[in-house]
C-alpha cells in the first residue's frame, strides 16, 4: 500500500516550535520567531520535504545551502526567501548558528503572490522594515480578540513590499547581459521539475528551449556553476528520495516510475550519486 508523500505541515511545525517560539492557529497560520531549536528536528542535510502552504523565511543568523524546487539558494543573515505553495525544499548543509523567522500564508490576493521561490538580499533599511512587519504580525497574533482580517492585511502589505523590491531588482537586471542567461536557467529548471521523472537526456530540454545542446550546456554552466546533466540527476535523486522515504513502493517500481530500464541501473545510479543504496537510504530515513 502506497502512502502519500509526507508534507512539512503547519501543524507539525507548530508542535515542534511550541508557544515559546511560535504561534500556530488551527492549520490557518504558523509564525515562528526563532526556528533554531525546532529546526534540528526536521532539517536533516540532504533530506527533501514538501511544504503545503506558502512560506516566508527571514534569516537572522548563520548560513545554509538550500535547494527549493530544483534551484540552489545560499542563505545568510540579512536574506529572505519566499516559497510558493507545494514546494519541495532540501537543506544541503547548514552551520550551527543557522536560525530564521518564518510565517505561512494562504488566501492572499493573487497579484501579490510569488509563483516561484524568490530570494532577497536586503538593504539595511529593507531588512529593518521586514523585521518590524514580523514583530507587528507577532503582536497582532497575541491580541484578543484575534483578528485574522488584520493579519491578512499585514501579510499582504509585507508581500507587496517584497514585490516592490523584486520589481526594482528586475529593472536593474534588464540592463545586464546576465539577465538572458538567468532567464534560460529558470526556464530550464521549470522544465526539469516538470519532466525529469521521465526525460533524462539533454537533447529533450534543448529542443524544448529551441537551443542546441551545446548552447544550453554552456548557458546553464555559466548561470549556475553546474552542468545540465548535473541538474537533471539532482532532480531525479530528489524525487527518488521522496519516494523511498514516504512510500512503500518496491525499489523496482520506483526505478520504473523514474524511467530506468532496470532496477539494477537505478540502484547503480542512486549509489553513485548518494554513496548508498536505495535500500540503505530507506532504512536510514525510517529512523530519523
Amino acid at each position: 500500500m502506497t502512502r502519500t508523500i509526507k508534507e512539512l505541515t503547519l501543524k507539525e511545525m507548530g508542535r515542534m516550535a511550541g508557544k515559546d517560539h511560535g504561534e500556530y492557529l488551527g492549520n490557518q497560520l504558523l509564525m515562528v520567531m526563532s526556528a533554531m531549536q525546532f529546526g534540528k528536528s526536521f532539517m536533516h542535510d540532504s533530506q527533501p520535504y514538501r511544504v503545503e502552504d506558502g512560506r516566508v523565511l527571514r534569516i537572522t543568523s548563520g548560513n545554509a545551502q538550500m535547494i527549493v524546487n530544483m534551484k540552489p539558494y545560499s542563505l545568510s543573515a540579512g536574506t529572505m526567501l519566499v516559497f510558493p505553495t507545494n514546494s519541495i525544499m532540501e537543506i544541503e548543509e547548514k552551520d550551527e548558528e543557522f536560525d530564521f523567522q518564518i510565517f505561512s500564508f494562504r488566501d492572499l490576493p493573487d497579484e501579490i503572490l510569488f509563483k516561484e521561490c524568490t530570494i532577497f538580499h536586503l538593504s539595511e533599511d529593507d531588512w529593518n522594515l521586514m523585521g518590524e512587519y514580523f514583530q507587528l504580525l507577532r503582536h497582532t497574533l497575541n491580541r484578543q480578540p484575534l483578528s485574522m482580517k488584520s493579519i491578512r492585511f499585514l501579510q499582504t502589505a509585507l508581500m507587496s513590499e517584497l514585490q516592490n523590491i523584486t520589481k526594482k531588482e528586475n529593472e536593474d537586471n534588464d540592463h545586464k547581459t546576465a539577465g538572458r542567461k538567468e532567464t534560460i536557467f529558470q526556464q530550464f529548471a521549470n522544465l526539469v521539475n516538470q519532466y525529469a521523472d521521465k526525460e533524462h537526456n539533454i537533447a529533450f530540454y534543448a529542443d524544448k528551449l529551441c537551443l542546441t545542446p551545446n548552447h544550453l550546456g554552456t548557458t546553464i554552466r555559466e548561470a549556475s556553476g553546474m552542468t545540465v546533466q548535473g541538474w537533471i540527476h539532482r532532480r531525479i535523486i530528489q524525487q527518488a528520495k521522496l519516494l523511498l522515504m514516504y512510500s512503500d513502493k518496491p525499489v523496482g517500481e520506483i526505478a520504473e516510475q523514474l524511467n530506468f530500464s532496470t532496477s539494477s541501473s537505478f540502484c547503480k545510479f542512486f549509489k553513485k550519486e548518494t554513496n548508498m543504496t536505495p535500500r540503505k537510504y530507506r532504512e536510514e530515513s525510517e529512523v530519523r
